[in-house]
């Protein structure tokens, strides 16, 4: 297959690299022109952003960077990208796939088609396909986890869209699954900021052990073991509402208890208390606007 990779960051190199060790031909796009030279020094099609102006792939992944500022995503990045494309696909006259992999807010990416459709006078889902498909990789080991995926999911506009990319991705031998383009967005962050929240879990906990002269990693790694939200990929993620029974409600509050008795700030362990508390009563009015619905039924 035919790759267009637009953006050569650490994510958009690794992808284009790994794509090309699969017999796809891939073309690296990028507005910087020293990364453009390094990657025709080693041997890749690269081209300026300026420069590219005709569609000649079947596809075109966009890798370019969404970052923060002053609290706000900034995608004057991504959107500068997307008008590109959206005027080389105007004079385009095959079906081509436009895929997003860099992590964007929900309902980013619809609005991208809306701007697409009305830049190049094309339909979505007829004159080109769209697919959100979030990656993955750490900075450190980005090659190798492009090239040994552990999961790929693929946030489809339709069903034709999504099978032009699985085929991309079935070389690999990885498990994928396919989603609606909004719940690929929302699943990236869900995926990051779970891992946020557990490293800064961890470090709250390693805090205070430490204080205290006591061996945190000992601690974690017997946690790894025993722990059932550790070694189970399925626990604490289906709808069984907030947690219960005899155990967590009174530990979580007993170690709070002990931690603000030692003079340690549980700002996490004080969230996870606060926030069950908030979906108890969240369910338990839900329950009451159950029970007025059928009685009002039944009076009926």
């Amino acid at each position: 297959m035919k790759v267009a990779v637009v953006g050569a960051g650490f994510v958009g190199e690794a992808t284009g690299r790994g794509l090309s060790k699969h017999k796809n031909e891939v073309t690296f796009v990028d507005v910087d022109e020293a990364k453009v030279a390094k990657l025709r020094e080693a041997g890749y099609r690269a081209e300026v952003a300026s420069e590219y102006t005709k569609i000649d792939t079947d596809v075109t992944l966009f890798c370019v960077p969404t970052p923060t500022k002053a609290k706000h995503i900034q995608l004057d990045i991504l959107k500068s990208a997307i008008t590109d494309f959206a005027n080389r696909l105007k004079l385009h006259k095959a079906y081509h796939v436009m895929v997003i992999r860099s992590t964007v807010p929900p309902q980013t990416t619809r609005e991208m088609i809306k701007y697409v459709e009305k830049l190049s006078g094309k339909k979505a889902g007829k004159g080109f396909g769209v697919v959100m498909q979030p990656e993955y990789l750490r900075e450190v080991t980005a090659a190798q986890d492009f090239e040994r995926p552990w999961f790929v999911l693929i946030g489809e506009l339709d069903e034709r869209s999504g099978k032009t990319v699985d085929k991309l991705y079935r070389p690999f031998n990885a498990p994928i699954e396919h989603c609606s383009i909004e719940e690929a967005e929302i699943q990236k962050y869900v995926h990051n900021v779970y891992n946020a929240v557990k490293i800064a879990f961890f470090n709250e906990m390693r805090i205070a052990i430490k204080e205290k002269g006591w061996d945190a990693d000992k601690v974690f790694r017997a946690t790894a073991e025993s722990c059932e939200g550790m070694w189970n990929p399925v626990y604490g993620i289906r709808d069984y509402g907030p947690f219960d029974g005899s155990c967590l409600p009174k530990d979580t509050r007993a170690l709070l208890e002990w931690g603000e008795t030692n003079g340690f700030d549980f700002g996490i362990l004080r969230s996870v208390i606060t926030e069950n508390l908030r979906h108890e009563k969240l369910l338990g009015q839900n329950q009451k606007v159950s029970i007025n619905h059928l009685a009002t039924v039944e009076a009926a």
